[in-house]
């Protein structure tokens, strides 16, 4: 047998495809097509690094799966061109980024080809070029008239070297990863699409998607809408400071459950922005978040769900139904990017603060019981009910008790329990009446 040549193979056949426009999508696609579109790649390098075809592979096979069922695919490729890293290329240079642009186009563009990769190049594209961008600019402008986009501050990724703000994906253990540099936080004023505006229809259907937890609870913080309550905690014990001079702002989605808010928790953004304003935190408290804030948010929440970490902030907040003094503590799993960046802990009604209580031995105080022991479920008919039948009575009983005796952590609506005069009220009466007694906003 002769030695097989991968060139000539590779040469041939992508020769073919190109010449017969094999995977080239109908102008008008049939009712079963699909639209697989990859992230297009910067020509501010000179060639794709082996994170692309990384990436490319994955859809590239999905793509050729789904035309072998028949379904008509579009799946085309572009350049990310029109941007300050194709700026920082050509400065670093010394030439227009017209000229070096364009040239790395080309070369990205054999690069991907002689991968054998199944794109629509007929339908390729360029952000830096006129026909595409006044779209995206037509685009804006409708936002901006219908008051979808607009400016605010708000902390982001910051790279020094390429002078340019990076989005959570472009960051990696720390670093920028087109130069290596160490990524900042920093607070800036930019522009932001009002995606809470759709956040009922987008929290709906992310729900259905198989995706790994941590990610979809990303994107819940990420869509940002929730209802519930805005509550004021003064703090106490700040060095230097009066007492209750200084406060802070929580939001809640279960404000039924204050009275077992034991501790609070403020995200290393926050933190951050204290102690630039002139908060005498301790050294500890300053390495966590230097240390917490070199990463992106997705990679903390992941580390959050193996292992809780943080520290004691060394303050007191009031708790407004209690007037009890909490501790204060700095952790990873809170996200400056969420509600206030910070939140009442209550470790018998949170899972993720039950494990941090359990962890550093933090009070455990339940608020809410569940209405009953046993289960009570409406069947439609008698099929139904053989489908899904209900959980073993003796196993309800048995999480009931631990519930109450603050060894298994309950999540779900209730009757109030060590509430004051809340106690004995359902869930939904409760939140009404703690708003009104100790003058929490509801949203």
């Amino acid at each position: 047998m002769e030695k097989y040549d991968h060139k000539i193979i590779e040469n041939k056949w992508q020769q073919v495809w190109q010449d017969k426009n094999t995977f080239s999508a109908a102008e008008l696609p049939k009712d079963d097509a699909a639209y697989i579109l990859d992230m297009f790649p910067y020509p501010s390098a000179q060639g794709l690094h082996v994170g692309h075809p990384e990436g490319y592979t994955a859809t590239d096979i999905y793509s050729r799966y789904l035309r072998m069922k028949g379904v008509e695919v579009l799946h085309p490729m572009g350049w990310d061109a029109f941007g300050l890293p194709a700026e920082n290329y050509a400065i670093k240079t010394g030439r227009h980024p017209r000229v070096t642009t364009a040239e790395n186009i080309d070369n990205i563009r054999r690069q991907i080809k002689s991968l054998g990769f199944s794109y629509d190049w007929a339908r390729e594209i360029s952000t830096a070029d006129p026909v595409y961008y006044r779209w995206t600019q037509w685009l804006f402008l409708q936002l901006y008239k219908k008051g979808l986009a607009y400016r605010a501050e708000a902390p982001v990724n910051w790279c020094p070297s390429c002078q340019t703000v990076l989005a959570n994906e472009q960051v990696v253990d720390g670093k920028c990863e087109r130069c290596q540099s160490e990524v900042e936080q920093r607070q800036m004023n930019q522009w932001f699409f009002k995606i809470t505006a759709f956040a009922k229809e987008l929290l709906k259907d992310l729900d259905k998607l198989d995706w790994p937890e941590p990610l979809k609870e990303m994107q819940r913080n990420w869509i940002g809408q929730s209802q519930g309550a805005q509550v004021r905690f003064y703090l106490t014990g700040i060095p230097g400071q009066e007492d209750k001079k200084h406060f802070v702002d929580i939001f809640t989605t279960r404000l039924d459950t204050i009275f077992g808010a034991t501790f609070m928790v403020i995200s290393p953004e926050l933190a951050r922005r204290w102690i630039e304003v002139g908060w005498q935190a301790s050294d500890q408290v300053k390495k966590y978040v230097s240390e917490a804030l070199n990463g992106r948010e997705l990679e903390r929440l992941e580390r959050a769900a193996r292992e809780k970490t943080g520290v004691d902030a060394g303050i007191k907040a009031i708790n407004p139904a209690t007037n009890e003094e909490i501790p204060v503590w700095v952790a990873d799993y809170v996200l400056g990017s969420y509600g206030t960046g910070a939140i009442m802990a209550v470790p018998a009604h949170d899972e993720r603060d039950w494990g941090f209580a359990k962890k550093f031995n933090l009070e455990i105080r339940q608020v809410v019981s569940p209405l009953s022991a046993g289960p009570v479920r409406i069947y439609d008919s008698i099929n139904d009910a053989l489908k899904k039948p209900p959980q073993d009575l003796e196993s309800a009983i048995e999480d009931y008790e631990k519930i109450k005796a603050g060894e298994k952590i309950y999540t779900q609506y209730g009757i109030l329990i060590n509430s004051n005069s809340f106690t004995g009220l359902e869930s939904a009466e409760a939140v009404k009446k703690i708003s009104k007694k100790i003058g929490a906003e509801l949203k």
